[in-house]
């Protein structure tokens, strides 16, 4: 696909290319471009390996682009239009092997340059150099030399940059050398193999094999030059010692193609894992699913209580194998007397099943079922829920209620099956989970029955969760000013839980009330006398 920011990158000749990707990854993209060169030195004589002319006519070609918070038309040279740290890096690549790029395209990519009144400095101070030439030639004045404070600053920045971190050492080497060597000399040493060896033997792995991933660094990398321009303050501006800078490409300009980079190999790992996690499922249901299929089809003589030995791999399997198995039974659209003796089989399961294991089979077993339920739940249906519900009713508490209580619409059917619940197949702590599912979403009349049934069990609520309940009613009095549900369920928390009801609460319940209707609030004005 061709990168929606820079699409005549693709016609750069594959050397171009290469060299542009090499030089837009971060800060260490001229030390990449240049090993880049030395691989291509092995294979061409000196200064006929790169194609320079191409590369330089290429990046000067002109080039429409929009300017500009309008958006204005201009036309300007390629060079222009590259990453803020590419133009950087490619000028420091330039000032180092100036000594064997034909002088022309030196010429054509400064005067490129200077068709950009907005140039950034460090770019401008690199052409600079180079107009000298490689010993220091031309009209320019030399740069001023450091002071020895300065230089002894910089070294005391640099060790604070590789403190615990050696292998830094060998990228700041100038910083700890007492002999540095000239610009120009380290390009023709290095290009030539000589004192710098160990530079040409750590070349970059820049095969036809990466070159996919290239075209996704491409993306990444060569980012529009405004947002560039935009963090280059910030990425000066939060270089700070202690932390090396090669580290911090995310935060910068130059971190859009070592970011990339992360994400896709971190994409390729997800989708080995991925594929990895497939053929295991694969092979745990050609072990276990075909026979574990054909004991629950089959038509059963013993009883239902006795479980196949083959169900205890449920104890063992992952989340994956699981949903997986689920999927291979059909057990989320299995005939609904099957469900019963696949419930069965668990409620005589031992060891039990973990809490994740029970989520998945709760989910896979019944919420597409009750949630497509148009009329009243068949008796096999009932069966399989409260077989269920009565060993792992906490999992089923979350997946399954907690669905039918933030499905919206009316749900009939699915409310009256969680009141069934509720009343008589819930333990007491699940019950009070229940109430706090409810108050965890605003009340409405499908929920009224609900909240119920949960106090038509008179199970103790601990104080926080009977002060939530009231305040809730409070505050949602005003919903239900004319509703029955409402008045019955303020009549249950008054009479049902009298012990509980304290001063506090029924005034509170007195004030919110002053909006009912005169027949509801005539009553449970008595309600909250009697109750006194």
């Amino acid at each position: 696909m061709e990168p929606p920011c820079l699409p005549w990158l693709r016609s750069f000749d594959k050397p171009c290319r290469l060299l542009l990707h090499a030089l837009a990854s971060g800060s260490s993209g001229t030390l990449a471009a240049f090993r880049m060169l030395q691989r291509a030195q092995l294979s061409g004589g000196l200064g006929q390996a790169f194609p320079w002319q191409t590369f330089a006519a290429a990046l000067c070609a002109e080039e429409p682009t929009l300017e500009g918070p309008e958006g204005a038309l201009a036309v300007k040279p390629r060079l222009l239009l590259l990453p803020v740290v590419c133009q950087r890096n490619l000028f420091s690549l330039l000032l180092v092997v100036q000594t064997v790029v034909p002088g022309g395209c030196l010429g054509r990519l400064l005067q490129a340059l200077e068709q950009d009144s907005h140039v950034d400095p460090w770019v401008r101070t690199l052409g600079d150099l180079l107009r000298q030439g490689p010993r220091g030639e031309g009209c320019s004045p030399p740069p001023t030399p450091l002071s020895s404070a300065c230089q002894q600053q910089l070294r005391h920045l640099c060790q604070k940059i590789t403190q615990n971190k050696p292998e830094r050492r060998r990228k700041l080497n100038w910083c700890f050398s007492k002999q540095p060597a000239a610009a120009g000399d380290v390009g023709d040493s290095v290009l030539r193999g000589g004192k710098r060896k160990k530079v040409s033997e750590e070349s970059l792995e820049l095969d036809e094999e990466r070159e996919a991933k290239r075209m996704l660094l491409e993306e990444a990398a060569f980012e529009p030059p405004g947002a560039q321009e935009r963090g280059d303050g910030a990425e000066m501006e939060e270089e700070v010692p202690g932390e090396p800078s090669g580290d911090r490409s995310t935060r910068s300009p130059a971190g859009g193609a070592p970011e990339s980079s992360q994400e896709d190999a971190a994409e390729d790992r997800r989708k080995i894992s991925q594929a990895e996690l497939a053929a295991e499922v694969q092979s745990f249901l050609q072990k276990h699913g075909q026979r574990l299929k054909m004991l629950l089809l089959q038509e059963s003589d013993h009883s239902e209580s006795s479980i196949p030995p083959e169900l205890h791999v449920l104890n063992n399997c992952s989340p994956s194998q699981l949903e997986g198995l689920c999927s291979f039974l059909q057990l989320s659209t299995c005939p609904e007397h099957l469900l019963v003796r696949f419930c069965s089989w668990l409620l005589a399961l031992t060891p039990d099943l973990s809490y994740t294991s029970a989520a998945i089979l709760a989910e896979q077993l019944f919420l597409r079922r009750v949630l497509s339920l148009t009329q009243l739940p068949s008796r096999h249906l009932v069966a399989a829920l409260a077989s269920f519900c009565s060993k792992y009713s906490q999992p089923f508490c979350r997946v399954l209620v907690a669905a039918v209580l933030q499905e919206p619409g009316e749900g009939t059917e699915q409310t009256k099956l969680v009141c069934d619940l509720v009343e008589e197949c819930l333990e007491p702590d699940c019950v009070r989970l229940v109430l706090s599912q409810v108050l965890e979403v605003p009340l409405s009349e499908k929920l009224l029955p609900v909240v119920q049934a949960v106090l038509g069990r008179q199970e103790v609520l601990p104080p926080e969760l009977f002060d939530l309940l009231v305040l809730t009613l409070c505050r949602q009095a005003p919903a239900f000013a004319t509703s029955l549900n409402y008045a019955k369920l303020v009549t249950a928390v008054l009479t049902m839980y009298q012990s509980q009801v304290t001063s506090a609460h029924r005034r509170s319940l007195a004030a919110a009330l002053d909006q009912s209707n005169a027949a509801l609030k005539k009553s449970l004005q008595a309600v909250l006398e009697g109750a006194r």
